[in-house]
């Protein structure tokens, strides 16, 4: 699979879920870190400083949010160089859900 999401002016937030649902039923056991941070730039989620192996991640709708709490991480693997992955169930427990709670609140203002 190839990882191209490229936001251009005309790019809609359902452009931003068909892209992550591709994403969820790939044929594949780990996601490039580059390609999220890029879908989380589109949306307005910010990379907050994290610890160790963990990535983390803000977005001003989950301050409130009571499982959330302001923020969401997950968890990075390092396979030499600077070519960084998330596995895949990482990607579907906590990073697609943690979007789509946010892409469902801007949808909605």
């Amino acid at each position: 699979m190839k990882f191209k999401f490229k936001p251009k002016q005309n790019t809609t937030y359902s452009d931003v879920r068909i892209d992550l649902e591709n994403l969820k039923k790939a044929t594949i056991n780990e996601i490039p870190l580059n390609h999220l941070r890029k879908i989380c730039r589109f949306i307005g989620v910010e990379e907050i400083k994290a610890t160790g192996s963990s990535v983390r991640f803000t977005h001003r709708t989950l301050e409130q949010h009571p499982y959330y709490r302001g923020f969401f991480q997950i968890h990075k693997i390092h396979k030499g160089g600077d070519q960084e992955l998330v596995r895949k169930n990482d990607y579907k427990k906590y990073f697609y859900p943690a979007v789509l709670v946010i892409l469902d609140t801007l949808e909605n203002e």
